[in-house]
């Protein structure tokens, strides 16, 4: 088990932020585990630890949100997400990290920005491909960003898509951290900091509920739209310039 050294307060810290934000908003948390686990993990942990980070604050989310879940997006998306993790977790340390981030951001920016109506293609189930190419980018490079941009073009409330995205992504964490495990990585040196994490999550998840009710439904999609560009613009820069 790791000592109670900087490492572990930035992370539980950064976990405890992240879960506010994405209670409040349902997006920036994993930018902000992205950010904290770069600075302090080994290149090779951070994209399997960082579901791990993100759990208790999805798992929270889905307990608190549980009614507003829509279930004809949330059990499609993880049918996608099964077949993806399986493939994904085998491949994703073969993949040069540049080439995902440039693709991760120009999706999100694509489906963030485009007008709302006539964008999405009709078919008759669009979630489990949404929740392959997700769950299939996410493992390969930590945040999958395209279920963020795609939710916001249905005719959800905010309180619909935070439930929804917070049940189908939790699922998604749960296959993602079964196959990087299957696949040989080993969480034994990190438990103590997942355990922090998590209850940092719920403490996090608890007060982005309280704030959530505040905001109005304009202001909750500008924020929302504002923080999957800021991760966009982050994810191409990388994948540009080849730096964090």
């Amino acid at each position: 088990m790791p000592e109670l050294d900087s490492t572990f307060y930035i992370i539980v810290g950064g976990s405890f932020l992240a879960a506010v934000c994405n209670a409040a908003f349902s997006a920036g948390g994993a930018l902000i585990i992205l950010a904290v686990t770069s600075v302090v993990l080994p290149v090779s942990a951070i994209v399997p630890i960082h579901s791990t980070l993100l759990i208790g604050s999805t798992s929270t989310r889905a307990a608190f949100f549980w009614r507003d879940i829509d279930w004809r997006i949330a059990r499609p998306f993880l049918v996608g997400s099964v077949i993806a993790v399986a493939i994904g977790s085998r491949i994703y340390v073969e993949l040069p990290e540049t080439i995902i981030a440039t693709a991760i951001s120009i999706v999100m920016l694509i489906a963030i920005w485009i007008p709302e109506i006539g964008w999405r293609p009709k078919l008759r189930n669009p979630w489990a491909i949404v929740g392959f190419i997700h769950s299939l980018l996410s493992t390969l490079f930590a945040y999958g960003a395209l279920f963020h941009a795609v939710i916001l073009h249905t005719g959800l409330n905010k309180r619909q898509i935070v439930g929804t995205m917070a049940a189908s992504l939790t699922g998604m964490s749960l296959l993602k951290i079964s196959g990087y495990a299957l696949n040989g990585f080993d969480y034994g040196p990190y438990l103590q900091i997942i355990v922090a994490s998590i209850v940092a999550a719920l403490l996090g998840t608890w007060v982005g509920k309280m704030v959530i009710d505040r905001i109005s439904e304009s202001v909750f999609r500008t924020v929302f739209k504002a923080l999957v560009t800021i991760t966009a613009v982050r994810l191409l820069y990388v994948g540009i310039f080849g730096s964090s």
